[in-house]
């Protein structure tokens, strides 16, 4: 026999053609000897293993070959203090030995201590065989982990007493593989069994006196050879019974228990590892002759070390190479990851499994436990682990035993336990009711208590915590009602297992009503305690259990892989679980931390599968409303544990006493019905499209919105949802919007920074960005990555995001190659904002008088009071809006009711300032004497002078179409674009229709119809030019009054005002018809300003819309109310957040606040603003969303701060406490004048309107007195005012004080109003009113020329000029 030094590598024997190559890992050993043994088990050599490299023992031996018995003996210390236990009489089994030639059995001889210590073992000992085993045939696609259901079986158990197995087979691989056994494997339609250990194992040495046996197998000696038990075939037999487990689609899991060895504490037998160097394989205690025993078994291996992670990983290997395994159970696997310190989810063994080719593909699950130091370590164990959940376990039982535990914890079980595998999927968790140790699924309902005594233990071993109960009887019945109860309660833990998320795995005999007898630890019952006894199969119990498997199957909803979250996952928008109480109500907190809650309903979705649990403990019948099923589709019951008793009737269903119940929504037979919308799905919606259900009044009480309001707004938004199913298409609508499209609809930025894209699931390849002036470049997509988000839907939508680059402030198109487009707007951090503090005055210049006017105030008015407002110090002249009214309809006065912002209103155009424009001087001057501005009268004049200027103008562009003022003209013409066409287009029609609505127009006009349009562009082209040259000459004027007011020292200019909307009779409202929300006008809720709420008749705008197109709309507005401009005021800036509709018809409080884009309007402000160099103020008066001024502080835009309004309880603030960036005034257009309200004029007119009753009157009165004794206060805290009483009449010195109040503040821009400078009692508007006084219509008393000489003005601005620049304060 030729023996040569051999190599290092792979550890073990290796045959080869000319004998075998033997490397043994030892670290301690001196030397180590091969010993060969015959037949007749005779040892016939000892062969000293020649060489060592590192450490590693190895040599090559000639002539070995299949079938060569052998084992080995290493020497060295024999010095257990110093953790050695080196032995050469002891026969020693290779950890690496492939087969065994005979099962383990314990002889004293195996003993390394005491009397047998130096007895040779060998004769004793099982020998390892030589051998090459064929590889198996590699599975080609194994049981996906979401699909998995787990069948835990014992070979011997499931196979020993089965008659339909002949004898010879049975207890074996051979008997796994029979029909017989495979049939009911898939009867049941589990897809994995999991078997118990099938490495060769022995017996604790405490049982053979007993009589016993170790049973299951969790004592492993040699991992790598089949126990020859179980497989006398060796790899054969196991190879071939994988391969037909896989031929009949059954995966193959193996239990391995790396965590100890059979070789047991420092008394146990020494058969491998001990002998071979047990100072590396082992864990050893600080006292090193003992053993760490977090394993519970007397020793646990160390794994830490490389010698015992890769024969860990080679033994693995050999089961899936071999075997054709799928996968594997790691018993007590907290001990494969533990280092000295303690347990680590990146420790050297999961580490190297989890990058192992061959394993990683594999199965794994671990028992996410052992019995040392922080043992317990469910949910920890890296991807792609799945753990055995024993909460899972506890918690069913608790709940059927009707434990004092609720249904709060049962549910996150049922649902998959996301509080442990949260980085995981449901998946993760093995979910069991029963497994091999402790109480079978019958003796889980049968005894409360254990019984164990035939384990020899007296009834000490085995745990007492079983969570069981026995039905009114202990142990075995023959009581009816007691077997009815059982097998129900054994259905009831089937179900819930088959219910829940996560894999369930069924536990061998759990079907077929399998009993121990009580014992609940059989692992040394081999014998018919623990063997399934076929002949008692319970057929009733199979054919349920594989009836709840196939409902499994067939229903997504009940197994998918993914945790439950309440939201919808695709475009049914039915949430993936609904947890509701019997009443049909959603679960409050409180019924989750009820004890005794005795039933868990939820109703689950998924892949359009739809399906009602219901687990029901109590001992008395339960009644549950389903909910609503959808359209076209009914419930029906599909399992019922009672088998029989539970009932359907139109959505009512009665769960018997201590019942699991599963009801399937399936199409119905019966007509289809339109059910509406419940409120969970109306507000859902409402909420979507940015509709809020209720809202609160100035006392804070909660209002909630009709349901008609709500209906018909969503309506008037395109999102009908008179139906369920209406309202569900609208939340699709929106979400396809939203959030399926490649690019959204607009995108916000700031300049110069990197601005971050949202891309949907299919994204473009490439992009181009359009710029305003028309130039097109390619665009880079940088920082590129993987996002979610929850969808307007409420689905959870996929996507990318990118970041484009810095780009200057402007308006973008970025465009995909497939045509979607995205509204970029990338605008400066903030609008432009004024250096410095300032006043001015704020003036309704169609009030003002001058010498020369044409009946009311124009824009030479206007240059001229510019002109005497820099005189006086002043910055800004704040102007009423300047928007056209009706041309056709005079009497509507209102600017705040106008035809279009867009444009300017032809009265202002002074005729003397209008080449040819030529009129009668008297009858303008008897107009401009009137009290009032007569606007018809005024109109009328000018119309007949505007028109002939315009005749002269026209024959001006016939004969001279180069004069500059032509030239000029088509240049108006070619800016104002299609928004000035189309306006001249409505004046036109209007003029023709004589002012009828435009709404009763015939339905091609109504409808803008381009050939209809055209049509009248042809037939009228002379009176389109004639409104668009009003237009011009109102914007030439306007002009000069603008440069004529820089001239004279006016730093900031004129600041226009920005109604909040047009009417829904005028021009912009039929351009902007399709953007509009008909049959809702704006107005407000109840607020200090009125009671009663306001409608004010005005038209919204579709924030949908505004989505759309990014705020373009508003961007023109805004550029158009901001031409010769200094400032803009935006009338109810809130209106940027949010506007409050009214329903037609209805009252202030049947309305609705409705959201607009925030974002993508402020930037469209902000852009708006640096361009024009334009300061903006907001008029946030009323009631203001949460943060809404914050966000306005921000942006630089001005807050609207009216004294009466800014109140500290019933004083008044102080003007510190203003904020800096401010607009700040006493008083507005909508409120009296200051001698009016100190006079309580506007009481007085109200009381003779009726608009107060006398009782009501006098309550203003009594709280007037008390508001001038706080303003008296609150002046002269100032030390602005002398002591005075309240009664005392209103006078210069009150005038001058309250606007050094207001001036006073750290306010950028303080105002006061030329009516206060005029000393006026009767203010220019009172809301709520229309025709009953003169609104809009009352002139001021002195002309401008005079204005400014008054007493009263000079108070008032010196005031302003004395405490602008003073800091706030005393």
């Amino acid at each position: 026999m030729q023996i040569t030094t051999g190599a290092p590598e792979p550890l073990g024997v290796t045959l080869d053609e000319t004998g075998a190559n033997v490397a043994v890992f030892s670290a301690h050993a001196d030397e180590i000897e091969l010993c060969l043994f015959d037949a007749d088990d005779r040892e016939t050599a000892r062969i000293r293993l020649p060489a060592r490299t590192g450490d590693v023992f190895h040599g090559h031996v000639a002539g070995l070959d299949d079938g060569q018995r052998y084992g080995f003996r290493a020497y060295g210390p024999d010095a257990p203090a110093e953790g050695h236990r080196f032995n050469g009489a002891k026969l020693l089994i290779d950890p690496y030995a492939l087969a065994l030639d005979r099962a383990l059995r314990l002889h004293p001889s195996q003993f390394a201590f005491g009397e047998t210590a130096a007895d040779d073992s060998a004769p004793f000992v099982a020998k390892a065989v030589m051998s090459r085993p064929r590889p198996a045939a590699q599975k080609l696609a194994r049981q996906a982990p979401r699909n998995a259901i787990i069948y835990e079986l014992h070979v011997k158990g499931f196979t020993a007493a089965h008659p339909d197995i002949p004898q010879q087979l049975r207890g074996r691989f051979a008997g796994l593989a029979h029909e017989a056994a495979i049939a009911h494997l898939k009867r049941l339609g589990v897809t994995t069994i999991e078997l118990l250990p099938c490495a060769a194992w022995i017996d604790e040495r405490h049982l053979p006196p007993l009589g016993l046996a170790n049973y299951w197998g969790y004592n492993p000696i040699a991992w790598m050879a089949p126990d020859p038990r179980l497989a006398p075939g060796g790899w054969g037999e196991v190879r071939a019974a994988v391969e037909a487990l896989h031929e009949a689609g059954l995966d193959v899991i193996v239990d391995v228990v790396f965590n100890h060895t059979g070789e047991s504490d420092a008394f146990g037998p020494t058969l491998s590892l001990r002998g071979l160097d047990n100072a590396t394989y082992y864990r050893l205690a600080e006292e090193k002759s003992r053993y760490v025993n977090d394993a519970g078994c007397g020793n646990i291996l160390a794994f830490e070390r490389a010698a015992v992670v890769r024969l860990a990983m080679d033994a693995l290997r050999a089961w899936a190479t071999f075997g054709g395994v799928d996968g594997f159970r790691f018993d007590l696997a907290t001990t494969l990851g533990r280092f000295p310190s303690g347990f680590d989810p990146d420790a050297p063994f999961l580490t190297a499994l989890r990058q192992d080719p061959l394993l990683r593909e594999l199965t794994l699950i671990a028992e996410p436990w052992d019995l040392g130091p922080g043992g317990y370590r469910l949910g920890q164990f890296p991807a792609p682990f799945a753990e055995w959940n024993d909460r899972y376990r506890d918690s069913v039982r608790r709940f059927w035993r009707k434990d004092a535990a609720g249904v709060g914890e049962l549910a996150t079980r049922f649902a998959g336990s996301q509080d442990l595998f949260a980085r995981r999927r449901p998946s993760s968790s093995v979910n069991f009711v029963t497994a091999h140790d402790g109480f079978t699924l019958r003796d889980l309902v049968s005894y409360e208590r254990k019984r164990n005594e035939g384990n020899g233990e007296d009834n000490r071993d085995g745990t007492t915590d079983n969570l069981s109960w026995n039905n009114g009887a202990e142990g075995e019945s023959d009581e009816p009602a007691i077997i009815a109860a059982r097998q129900r309660d054994q259905r009831n833990l089937l179900a819930t297992l088959f219910f829940s998320r996560g894999t369930p795995m069924l536990a061998m005999g759990a079907e077929l009503g399998h009993t121990q007898n009580g014992n609940n630890n059989a692992y040394a019952q081999d014998n018919e305690t623990s063997w399934i006894d076929w002949t008692l199969a319970d057929a009733g119990l199979i054919e349920a259990t594989a009836k709840l498997i196939a409902l499994r199957n067939a229903h997504p909803a009940l197994g998918d892989d993914r945790f439950l979250d309440g939201a919808a996952q695709d475009d049914s928008l039915i949430p993936d679980v609904d947890w509701r109480r019997p009443d049909g109500a959603p679960m409050r907190e409180e019924d989750w931390r009820r004890g005794d809650a005795p039933t868990l309903i939820a109703t689950l979705y998924a892949q359009g599968d739809r399906v009602l649990v219901i687990l029901h403990r109590d001992a008395a019948p339960c009644g549950v409303t389903a909910p609503e099923t959808r359209d076209g589709y009914c419930w029906r019951l599909a399992f019922d544990a009672s088998e029989g008793e539970a009932r359907v009737e139109a959505g009512d269903v009665t769960a018997p006493a201590r019942t699991a119940v599963l009801l399937v929504e399936e199409k119905s037979a019966a007509p289809a019905r339109l059910p509406a919308p419940d409120d969970a799905l109306m507000a859902r919606l409402a909420e979507a499209a940015g509709v809020a259900t209720h809202w609160r009044d100035v006392d804070g009480v909660d209002h909630q919105v009709p349901r008609d309001t709500l209906l018909a707004l969503l309506t008037r938004l395109g999102l009908p949802a008179r139906s369920r199913t209406d309202a569900r298409d609208s939340l699709l609508r929106l979400a396809q919007m939203r959030d399926r499209r490649p690019l959204p609809q607009h995108l916000v930025g700031r300049e110069h920074a990197p601005v971050t894209l949202r891309l949907g699931v299919e994204a473009p390849a490439r992009l181009t960005l359009a710029h305003e002036d028309g130039h097109e470049e390619p665009l880079v997509l940088s920082n590129v990555a993987p996002c979610a988000w929850l969808g307007a839907d409420g689905v959870r939508r996929h996507g990318r995001r990118a970041s484009l680059p810095p780009l200057p402030a402007g308006r973008y198109d970025l465009r995909a190659e497939d045509g979607a487009t995205c509204r970029l707007i990338v605008a400066p951090a903030h609008c432009h904002l004024p250096e410095g503090r300032a006043f001015g005055f704020s003036a309704q210049l169609y009030s003002l008088r001058r010498d020369g006017d044409q009946g009311m105030g124009d824009f030479t008015t206007l240059r001229r009071l510019a002109e005497e407002s820099a005189k006086a110090g002043a910055a800004l002249v704040a102007l009423n809006p300047l928007h056209a009214l009706f041309s056709q309809d005079r009497t509507r006065a209102s600017p705040y009711y106008p035809s279009d912002r867009r444009f300017l209103d032809s009265l202002y155009i002074d005729l003397a300032d209008c080449p040819g424009a030529a009129f009668d001087p008297e009858n303008a001057r008897a107009l401009s004497l009137r009290d009032m501005v007569e606007y018809p009268a005024v109109q009328a004049l000018k119309q007949r002078a505007l028109e002939t200027a315009f005749a002269q103008f026209d024959d001006l562009a016939r004969r001279q179409p180069d004069a500059a003022p032509v030239a000029g003209f088509a240049r108006f013409c070619a800016d104002g674009g299609e928004a000035l066409t189309r306006f001249a287009l409505f004046e036109t029609i209007s003029e023709t229709r004589r002012g009828e609505d435009w709404r009763r127009w015939p339905q091609a006009l109504r409808d803008a119809q381009a050939a209809a349009l055209a049509a009248i562009a042809d037939q009228h082209a002379t009176r389109l030019r004639f409104h668009a040259f009003l237009q011009w000459v109102a914007d030439r004027q306007f002009f000069g009054a603008a440069a004529a007011a820089q001239r004279a020292g006016l730093s900031l200019g004129f600041c226009r005002d920005l109604a909040i909307g047009a009417a829904p009779d005028g021009a912009e409202s039929w351009r902007k018809a399709a953007h509009l929300i008909a049959g809702f006008s704006i107005g407000a809720p109840p607020d200090p300003f009125s009671r009663d709420g306001q409608n004010w008749g005005l038209p919204a705008p579709n924030p949908l819309a505004i989505e759309a197109d990014g705020g373009a709309d508003f961007a023109e507005l805004l550029s158009a109310n901001m031409r010769h401009a200094g400032a803009l005021r935006i009338d109810h800036v809130m209106g940027l957040a949010r506007l409050f509709l009214v329903p037609e018809g209805a009252k202030a409080g049947e309305g609705a606040y409705v959201s607009y884009p925030l974002d993508a309007l402020l930037a469209q402000l902000s852009l708006e603003s640096v361009r024009a160099r334009c300061a903006v103020i907001g008029e946030d008066l009323g009631t203001l969303p949460w943060g809404f001024r914050e966000r306005l502080d921000a942006a630089h835009v001005l807050s609207y701060r009216v004294l009466w309004f800014e109140r500290a309880g019933a004083g008044f603030v102080a003007p510190r406490d203003y904020p800096e960036k401010a607009m700040a005034c006493v008083s507005t257009h909508d409120l009296p004048t200051l001698r009016g309200w100190w006079e309580e004029a506007d009481i007085a007119e109200k009381e003779r309107l009726a608009l107060l009753s006398p009782q009501t009157a006098a309550e203003e009165r009594e709280a007037r007195a008390r508001d001038r004794r706080a303003l008296i206060d609150a002046l002269q805290a100032e030390r602005l005012i002398a002591p005075r009483d309240v009664e005392t009449p209103f006078d210069d010195a009150l005038a001058q004080a309250l606007h050094a109040f207001a001036a006073r503040t750290p306010a950028l821009l303080a105002v006061a109003q030329l009516d206060d400078l005029a000393g006026e009692a009767v203010a220019v508007n009172l809301p709520g009113t229309d025709r009953e006084r003169p609104n809009w219509r009352r002139k001021l008393q002195p002309a401008i020329e005079a204005l400014f000489t008054l007493p009263r003005a000079g108070a008032v601005v010196s005031a302003l000029r004395r405490n602008v620049d003073q800091i706030a304060g005393p």
